[in-house]
């Protein structure tokens, strides 16, 4: 999956006309359309109401675990007692672009996802998937809905659409299994290429089969990872530590950004 507008720099590089030295008492944290990890000694931003993502590289970053709530956490953060004026440099850049905020609400901890140690290998039951003209349709549906959202809706409103929908599920919980699973993804490879084409990015392959397999009665974890050197974003479905959509091998080169 290619970042859209990425945008790589150091937050110590960007001008700083908004001080934050005044508003101290209130907690600065992460906005809520903004998800980050750490990876290689630098933060990674997604923006979910612009799509892109921006790395963040400096010195100083162990203060801002301390300072922002929702930051991800350093090994052996370190905060000089002389460290304000430190962090109202870093966070400035961050308050213009609204990726910060001064929210008084304590939100939720975005979901995480357990290391995948394990792929689903349904390739090996495409020949005897069942198909039928209700998973036909429950694919076709699937597809549309993913093309639409993705050409009208930015991934922070389609993750809260996720995510209101595990809720639901969450009431009544019914987890298939595994062998059901993997018979559900054999039948949806089976019939992918009708519907989606070699180029289609992995995100639309992915939320593609996120629909599939909630109409299918299975509700799995939509994850979007990132890597660095070179930087790369790319998306997958995942059930506990069984990547689904993709080789486990594969995904664990990447660092979690989005679970939902």
């Amino acid at each position: 999956m290619r970042p859209q507008g990425r945008t790589l720099c150091r937050c110590a590089d960007m001008p700083t006309s908004l001080r934050t030295s005044d508003v101290h008492e209130r907690r600065l944290r992460l906005a809520a359309h903004v998800r980050a990890c750490r990876i290689d000694g630098q933060v990674i931003l997604l923006d979910l109401s612009k799509n892109k993502y921006l790395g963040v590289d400096d010195s100083r970053l162990p203060a801002l675990a301390d300072a922002i709530g929702g930051w991800p956490a350093w090994p052996t953060p370190q905060v000089p007692s002389n460290s304000g004026a430190a962090i109202d440099k870093l966070t400035a850049p961050l308050l213009q672009r609204g990726l910060l905020s001064y929210d008084p609400i304590e939100r939720s901890v975005a979901a995480e996802v357990q290391e995948a140690t394990a792929s689903l290998n349904a390739e090996e039951a495409m020949r005897t998937a069942r198909l039928g003209p209700r998973r036909i349709q429950r694919l076709l549906c699937g597809a549309a809905c993913a093309a639409i959202k993705l050409r009208y809706r930015s991934l922070f409103v389609i993750a809260a659409g996720v995510a209101a929908r595990r809720v639901r599920h969450a009431r009544t919980p019914n987890i298939p299994p595994i062998d059901r699973l993997r018979e559900a993804v054999a039948a949806y490879m089976r019939m992918r290429p009708f519907v989606l084409s070699t180029h289609d990015r992995c995100l639309n392959d992915s939320l593609t089969l996120l629909h599939f397999l909630a109409a299918e009665g299975a509700f799995p974890r939509w994850v979007i990872g990132v890597r660095t050197r070179p930087f790369g974003a790319h998306s997958w479905i995942q059930m506990d530590g069984v990547a689904l959509n993709d080789q486990h091998e594969h995904v664990r080169q990447y660092r979690p950004i989005l679970v939902v």
